[in-house]
């Protein structure tokens, strides 16, 4: 299969930039009345009801906020890192009472913060350097010593497997959370010495794979972070729930798969290329969550007891104007399986891109989103979402985190994983009120991707359908529906995605925003009752100008913010602006619903009724 190739893969998306750049994005965050919800939170259900798969941390009753002022090195970033998820290990293991908060400027988080602090209670203990928390941790007797390790000055881009690349961080990584100690570089040791420090290993002479053998029995079998050796972001977490760091896909990253117990949580962003990775963990059984820039899950993540679970809601089919017979297409934002992505920028940058757009709201549109892994890691971003979710928008789990569901589990003796997984997936969209779900897959019309189609029909009571997108290219499907059988005497809508927004595409159904629109006003009005129903994904990370020409609409992406060129939400106003008075513009509920009046108008009557 190595001839799959998908356009712009995320790698080399502008999301994924320098660490730096992305701590300095500045931007607002609307106001929640917390309190006008007090009434309706009595009748959601906790999360202790439901089976969690995300690492759970105690709740403290103290945080340490530590200065971002010494992160600028990458030696300090992973000393950080390590001292956070120290403290989150001793809180979970009842030898400590304080967490850590790295303080970072992203407007997002410090409305987590300030939000995780107002509703458990938490009170802030002040402001330390590293140094000085290190000191207080090691006095605590939640830091043993320290581990060793050389930072990696490989060339070429993160997330690329690349000659001569140094994992020993990855090692100490898994080294800390099992012996106690802190990340230390090379180039810190004297200074860690002068604290009193000992050293307790050295990564820098051990592998991996020699890591595995030697601490296997000591590491937690349920989840694992693949993480890039450049970056420190989430390490807090591995070093909490004592997982183990990998990256790449050569031995012994298999037999680590192997030995996980099914269904494991992976933290990050694995290296190589995108559609291997994914397949990799989808065939060994475990669930990938795009997360290797997320900050400060320790605090996010705690299981303060009055949360409930947020409500997402859907359209009520009986509001539908069913009088309009005419075509309908949905605008649907892409890359929804992003926790880092909704936990920051998403919901706040500069450039106002997605769900902070002034105009959000005023069309029809519906974003994919990571709505259950939210509601487990960072249950207040999840809140944010259900919150300030307007009548004109739609929220699609996309897919419980980033699987191929067609690909799940072939490696596993257990032939029933893909049913254990949508089962609980579905437990948990129906605790939220999610009624689409989204997939990816690598083949949509496959014998495989068939069988996954029914499996989570039969598992997920409710479902209002399924969108799903092929992985190259997203459109690949051209609009197929399916009809899965959902184990009760109905069925489900399996809709393929028939149209991209995509920049610099030279494919058939994908293009810019006009090129869309014309395309759609051309096809869909003179197509048969089912036909004339379709949805067009609009990819986050395309850059466009505004234009009826698509020569003017294209953009070199490189150059695009210097250009003053706009993605995101603005791209899909363009488009549904173009539309003809033919087609009408309509959220991915409503889209699902006219699909089964079309296909089945007596079934569909009784269910609405």
């Amino acid at each position: 299969m190595t001839e799959i190739r998908k356009p712009r893969a995320r790698n080399d998306m502008q999301p994924r930039r320098n660490f730096l750049t992305q701590l300095l994005v500045t931007g607002g965050l609307s106001l929640i009345d917390y309190s006008a919800l007090a009434a309706a939170e009595s009748n959601k259900p906790s999360p202790s009801s439901l089976p969690c798969w995300w690492p759970q941390q105690k709740q403290p009753t103290g945080v340490i906020r530590l200065s971002a002022s010494q992160g600028h090195s990458p030696a300090l970033a992973m000393l950080q890192q390590s001292l956070s998820g120290l403290a989150a290990q001793g809180v979970n293991e009842g030898r400590s009472e304080e967490l850590v908060w790295i303080d970072i400027p992203h407007p997002a988080y410090q409305r987590w913060y300030r939000e995780t602090l107002d509703q458990t209670g938490i009170t802030a203990r002040g402001e330390l350097d590293v140094w000085q928390l290190l000191a207080r941790l090691r006095d605590q007797g939640l830091v043993h010593g320290y581990v060793v390790y050389r930072q990696d000055t490989s060339p070429r881009a993160e997330n690329t497997m690349r000659e001569g690349i140094d994992l020993s961080v990855n090692v100490a990584t898994t080294l800390c959370g099992v012996l106690g100690g802190v990340l230390i570089e090379e180039s810190l040791v004297e200074q860690a010495r002068e604290l009193g420090l000992t050293q307790l290993a050295d990564a820098r002479v051990m592998s991996l794979d020699e890591c595995f053998t030697t601490y296997q029995d000591q590491l937690n079998r349920q989840v694992v972070l693949a993480q890039n050796p450049r970056k420190p972001s989430m390490r807090d977490l591995a070093i909490a729930h004592r997982a183990i760091t990998l990256y790449g896909q050569d031995e012994p990253v298999p037999q680590i798969l192997a030995w996980l117990a099914p269904l494991s949580t992976v933290l990050g962003w694995n290296g190589g290329e995108e559609w291997v990775q994914v397949k990799q963990f989808s065939e060994y059984g475990h669930v990938l969550t795009v997360s290797d820039w997320a900050q400060n899950l320790p605090l996010l993540s705690t299981a303060y007891q009055d949360n409930k679970v947020p409500q997402i809601g859907g359209l009520d089919p009986k509001t539908i104007d069913w009088a309009w017979e005419g075509a309908c297409t949905t605008l649907v934002m892409s890359d929804g399986d992003n926790v880092q992505w909704a936990l920051g920028d998403f919901v706040a940058n500069h450039r106002h891109e997605y769900w902070d757009n002034p105009r959000r709201g005023e069309f029809p549109f519906s974003w994919t989103a990571p709505v259950v892994p939210l509601a487990q890691t960072a249950p207040l971003a999840t809140d944010y979402l259900a919150a300030t979710c307007s009548p004109n928008n739609s929220l699609v789990e996309f897919g419980g985190g980033y699987i191929f569901p067609d690909f799940f589990g072939t490696k596993r003796t257990e032939k029933d994983l893909l049913d254990k997984y949508a089962a609980r997936l579905g437990t948990w969209m129906k605790a939220t009120d999610t009624q689409v779900l989204c997939l990816l897959l690598l083949d949509i019309d496959s014998p495989a991707a068939r069988h996954a189609y029914e499996t989570f029909a039969r598992h997920i009571p409710g479902l209002v359908g399924i969108i799903a997108m092929q992985y190259a290219p997203y459109e690949g499907g051209r609009g197929k529906v399916f009809w899965a059988n959902d184990g009760r005497g109905g069925e489900v809508p399996v809709m393929t995605c028939r149209y991209a927004i995509w920049e610099h595409a030279n494919r058939p159904n994908a293009g810019t925003p006009s090129q869309v629109a014309t395309q759609i006003n051309q096809e869909l009005p003179i197509a048969s009752a089912e036909d004339r129903l379709a949805w067009t994904v609009v990819h986050a990370w395309s850059w466009f100008r505004d234009s009826d020409h698509p020569a003017r609409e294209e953009v070199s992406q490189q150059e695009a913010p210097r250009l003053d060129a706009q993605r995101g939400l603005a791209i899909a106003d363009w488009c549904q602006q173009k539309l003809s008075d033919q087609v009408r513009a309509v959220t991915i509920e409503e889209l699902l619903w006219r699909l089964r009046m079309a296909h089945d108008p007596v079934a569909t009557k009784q269910r609405i009724s």
